[in-house]
């Protein structure tokens, strides 16, 4: 009697709201979940701040009271932190009334509305398995079913996140929101794309590393947007920034990105003072070239666990000339004891020759990146060459958990 006192109460305080998915034997009203309509809209995916805090106790009537504020909270919701609210009196009636469907019921909408796939699919399995036999519990199933899908597409897209390498070297970051992706690096400027000159000097080498980015759009598996590089200083000449279409795929069975676009090929000419400061003599345009990169990655978990350079210059040191940009060739460094590569025998300023049985001056600077990694603990054969050494040695190894850095 009282259950049957308390729905006559809570529906008659609800009266002339909107009709939800019946909740047969659910002691609380029948009502819809409230439409949100954001004015800034929640990232896909974005997680709630998660906050230590008791589980909600009370009597039925307090669950009550946090289901109403919830909907009320659905109601008036125009911006993301309206979504929290919600979700929160939710959670504690849910706490307090764990048999209070329709609560569930909100909380998945809720949930689905801010991103949390996740989160809303187990409130719909609470809300079905409270009612099994609501009139909406097959179509609530079959949400359920859509947003496993989307959980899963999330995590793919949230995967990607994280260090990607080009065939040059070059280290990007991959932010991802939605299905945006934005490639940002500090490159090193070939002489194919500037080539700067000074008297007596045909090629003077671009030593600063520049900042550049792609942004992306993916559709299915294709790749389109725009490459930017900004400008900066050859030597004494000012470089404008550039810029261009970009099209390409993302090959995840390799783990690599294609992306072909155009740049602008310049030449400069320092000119040489013999009373003052050198200046620019001249800075002119040479057309417009087309590149095709792959860029590896994401970082994968495991790895060698000492530091490699070579990817973006290499210097055999004395009086040799420093080469910019990958030239084939990695060594490593940072090589502590105790670790697997130390007790293996690799040691700091060894080259690697080869990376399980394929050269290093055969691949390029992705290649020999994502080949350094693999799942932790599963093995990698190096030859490495050690300065003054007349032959290479093979030595193998297991990979070990990376820094998410």
């Amino acid at each position: 009697m009282r259950n049957l006192f308390v729905f006559s109460l809570i529906l008659m305080f609800l009266a002339g709201c909107a009709t939800t998915p019946p909740a047969p034997r659910s002691t609380v009203p029948k009502t819809t979940a409230a439409k949100v309509t954001t004015e800034s809209a929640p990232s896909v995916g974005e997680p709630i701040q998660k906050v230590a805090r008791p589980k909600a106790t009370g009597t039925e009537e307090d669950a009550r009271k946090h289901f109403l504020r919830g909907m009320a909270a659905l109601e008036m919701a125009k911006i993301k932190d309206d979504l929290v609210l919600a979700i929160d009196e939710f959670r504690m009636a849910t706490e307090i009334s764990p048999q209070m469907a329709i609560a569930w019921y909100n909380m998945g909408k809720a949930q689905e509305q801010y991103g949390l796939f996740a989160d809303a699919i187990e409130s719909y399995k609470q809300y079905v398995e409270n009612v099994p036999d609501a009139p909406d519990a097959q179509a609530v199933k079959d949400e359920i079913v859509k947003l496993e899908f989307r959980q899963e597409q999330l995590e793919k897209s949230e995967g990607r996140k994280g260090v990607w390498m080009g065939d040059d070297g070059t280290s990007y970051s991959l932010t991802v929101e939605g299905n945006k992706l934005i490639l940002k690096a500090n490159r090193h400027i070939p002489k194919e794309e500037v080539h700067s000159s000074y008297p007596f000097v045909p090629t003077v080498p671009n030593a600063d590393y520049i900042p550049v980015e792609y942004q992306l759009i993916l559709q299915g598996n294709r790749l389109s947007g725009r490459w930017i590089r900004e400008a900066f200083t050859a030597d004494k000449c000012p470089v404008p920034a550039d810029a261009s279409e970009v099209t390409g795929e993302l090959i995840e069975s390799e783990d690599r990105m294609v992306l072909s676009h155009q740049f602008t090929k310049f030449e400069t000419f320092t000119q040489m003072s013999l009373f003052g400061s050198d200046y620019c003599g001249s800075i002119e345009t040479n057309g417009r070239s087309e590149t095709k990169v792959s860029i590896y990655g994401p970082k994968k978990r495991g790895g060698l666990g000492v530091e490699l350079y070579g990817f973006t210059r290499w210097w055999d040191g004395g009086l040799s000339l420093i080469q910019f940009g990958w030239s084939g060739r990695l060594g490593v460094t940072d090589v502590k004891p105790g670790t697997p590569a130390y007790e293996a025998g690799l040691r700091d300023k060894d080259e690697i020759l080869a990376i399980d049985g394929v050269a290093v001056k055969d691949l390029t600077g992705g290649q020999a990146w994502m080949r350094t990694m693999g799942d932790p603990g599963t093995p990698v054969t190096l030859e490495i060459w050690r300065n003054g050494e007349k032959e290479s040695t093979i030595i193998t190894f297991n990979r070990v958990e990376l820094s998410k850095e």
